[in-house]
């Protein structure tokens, strides 16, 4: 952890269906991986899920912690993957819809407690889907916000919205884009360019494509088994692809400008 507190990436999609929350996990554990101190916060306020993807019985008690009530380290449980390096996860207990209420005064209270974890390198904030208040508050305090979008068109306007709604809040500060589920680089790449000349034409602010994670099947089997796609299946590209994200995303929180596919 830094002398400023720890560094927050947030990642983001404007809507579900995307694979915010696995891609969020993934790079969690690669980054824990590479050595960082990592935590997880489930800020999907009303819909909390990530304990169900990884198939813990205990998702930890945010709403405890954001009340003062519950210390950090009793809030947050430890994801451990045979092989790999833990990180942790802070969420409100899953089906509860306990934080479904929350009001701004709660997210800014939550923005300013992930700013100041201790013991921590870097927080993940696995944003909501849409492009709410809390969304966009959050993302607006985070160093890296990454926005996760799909071939599909809708999940391109999705994008689009959110980002606009992201430069409202935070200066203009364009979040970086990637691509998910592309069947190759040259889809992707015609996906992401549909974007940012969007973005660049309207919004004036060109958002950084970091690059696109490859469509597995993989995946999908072992999300429905809750098993990690590091012990199901090790040598899955998309593995190599969040692991090369990881590099982009590294060091002091300047704004990343590198280009290119992530195999």
């Amino acid at each position: 952890m830094s002398l400023s507190g720890p560094r927050m990436t947030a990642i983001g999609s404007g809507k579900g269906g995307t694979g915010k929350t696995f891609l969020a996990l993934t790079l969690a554990q690669a980054f824990a991986d590479r050595g960082e101190r990592v935590l997880v916060c489930d800020a999907d306020l009303g819909l909390s899920n990530t304990s169900v993807h990884l198939g813990l019985a205990c998702s930890g008690d945010l709403p405890g912690y954001l009340a003062g009530r519950t210390p950090l380290k009793a809030a947050t449980s430890a994801v451990e993957t045979p092989g790999h390096t833990k990180f942790d996860l802070l969420a409100a207990p899953a089906g509860t819809g306990l934080l479904a209420d929350a009001d701004q005064a709660t997210v800014v209270r939550l923005a300013h407690l992930l700013r100041r974890v201790p013991c921590y390198d870097r927080v993940i904030v696995d944003l909501g889907a849409g492009i709410g208040e809390a969304v966009t508050s959050l993302a607006a305090e985070s160093d890296d916000v990454v926005t996760v979008m799909t071939c599909d068109p809708a999940a391109l306007t999705d994008a689009y919205a959110f980002i606009k709604l992201v430069l409202k809040r935070n200066g203009g500060r364009a979040p970086s884009l990637v691509v998910n589920m592309a069947v190759n680089a040259a889809e992707a790449k015609r996906t992401a360019d549909a974007l940012t000349t969007s973005a660049r034409s309207f919004l004036k602010a060109t958002p950084a494509y970091l690059g696109f994670v490859p469509n597995d099947g993989r995946v999908v089997e072992a999300l429905r088994r809750q098993t990690s796609l590091w012990v199901a299946s090790p040598q899955s590209p998309v593995l190599a692809a969040v692991i090369a994200l990881t590099g982009l995303l590294g060091g002091q929180p300047a704004r990343v400008r590198a280009t290119g596919s992530m195999r």
